[in-house]
């Protein structure tokens, strides 16, 4: 049944629309599309780090002001805000 199906495929007709694939525009497309990729990657770590460097300095900040407060005037531990 299969053997039926596909001898109905007009296959010459169809290569004769398609286009031929140039061999080196798909070699170029496949080097440019690692390094582009390779840069949306590196881009979204950048972003991903900035981020968590700047909470990580937001805290130590927050530390380093609650430390030199007088004790009356502190948080008490494991209150947040």
């Amino acid at each position: 049944m299969a053997t039926r199906i596909l001898d109905r495929v007009p296959l010459d007709r169809i290569e004769q629309q398609a286009h031929p694939v140039d061999l080196g525009r798909l070699v170029m497309l496949a080097v440019v599309g690692v390094f582009y990729l390779l840069g949306f990657v590196v881009a979204k770590a950048v972003i991903l780090l900035g981020l968590v460097l700047g909470w990580a300095v937001a805290a130590v900040r927050t530390g380093w002001q609650d430390a030199h407060l007088p004790a009356e005037e502190r948080r008490p531990r494991g209150v947040a805000g």
